[in-house]
């Protein structure tokens, strides 16, 4: 009896030191690395987050995010993918079309997958084959074209507009077809777009000193560059009484007349589904690309400043109104 007993708790010990104190194996753990162009796109890294410990993944437990902040040039994209790759993460999570370009070009002679959010046009860039099978390594979150509805919106929102100035980085793709659209757009709807390139934050700064004539309103395409100088620009336009459109909704809560656009916090909790999916053993190529909402979002107290007011049948439309 005492030989069996013996037995049994030799048994137990090596039980212990295979399935661990809790008599259940160690959870896999996993490694994220994060590639992201420009501040205002931090929120869609949020929302991936959420949407990854709603799924299960702790950080500092089963999953660690490599993350060295906001990458303030695209000329330095490709270092940051490269120190990921090197660094032998589980997954790439990348934001913006510059990031993800710069992940795709790190990832080309291996298999670290690569989760996008948010893209204007992940085909247009040569990002991925197809929206419903991306092939590849890379899958993610895109929110379309939205500058045919969002210039509507200005027109309704704003009739008398005519002169849209357009300041936007010729250098990120997601800009420069945000801008074709535009262009095709604007002239059904009686608008006329004039757009000002700048390649930096200081031809920003030159453009916005050096406003054209007749300019009735000002309008930031999704360019993360041209967007981290929203401070800049709302004052300029408050100073000129113009309204003001963004390709993101936060930035309506920062003094934006108004958007059409995509919720990024949202966009990054369907990155983390996706994410999920791939670390559970699914191929980015087999993920079709997800498509995210548009949200119509109205700053009323924007409107009193420039001395707009806004019919009651436009703020019945709207998803979310600040007062």
């Amino acid at each position: 009896m005492k030989r069996k007993i013996e037995h049994l708790g030799l048994f137990v010990i090596i039980g212990m030191l295979f399935y661990g104190c809790t008599g259940a194996p160690k959870p896999k753990t996993y490694t994220i690395g994060v590639i992201l162009y420009a501040p205002p796109l931090e929120g869609a890294f949020t929302g991936f987050k959420q949407g990854m410990t709603d799924l299960g993944y702790v950080e500092g437990e089963n999953v660690t995010y490599i993350y060295a902040g906001p990458t303030d040039s695209i000329d330095k994209l490709d270092g940051v993918a490269q120190d990921l790759v090197k660094a032998n993460v589980d997954l790439i999570l990348s934001i913006s079309t510059p990031a993800t370009q710069a992940a795709k070009k790190a990832t080309a002679d291996n298999n670290i997958p690569v989760v996008f959010v948010p893209l204007t046009d992940p085909v247009g860039a040569g990002i991925v084959t197809s929206l419903t099978q991306p092939g590849g390594n890379i899958t993610g979150v895109t929110f379309g074209l939205q500058e045919v509805r969002r210039l509507e919106w200005l027109k309704k929102i704003a009739p008398n507009v005519k002169r849209v100035y357009i300041i936007y980085n010729p250098n990120d793709s997601s800009a420069k077809l945000a801008l074709k659209t535009a262009n095709d757009t604007a002239p059904g709807l009686g608008l006329e777009i004039v757009a000002q390139e700048a390649n930096n934050l200081e031809e920003i700064d030159a453009a916005l000193a050096n406003l054209p004539a007749d300019i009735d309103a000002l309008y930031l395409l999704p360019d993360s560059q041209t967007e981290s100088k929203w401070s800049d620009i709302l004052a300029v336009a408050n100073a000129h009484n113009l309204p003001t459109s963004v390709a993101n909704v936060n930035k309506v809560k920062d003094g934006a007349l108004f958007t059409y656009a995509m919720k990024l916090d949202l966009g990054g909790i369907q990155a983390a589904g996706l994410a999920d999916q791939i670390l559970k053993g699914i191929k980015p190529a087999d993920l079709p690309v997800e498509m995210t909402e548009f949200f119509l979002a109205i700053n009323l107290q924007a409107a009193q400043v420039i001395g707009l007011a806004i019919p009651d049948d436009i703020l019945s439309q709207a998803d979310t109104i600040i007062r």
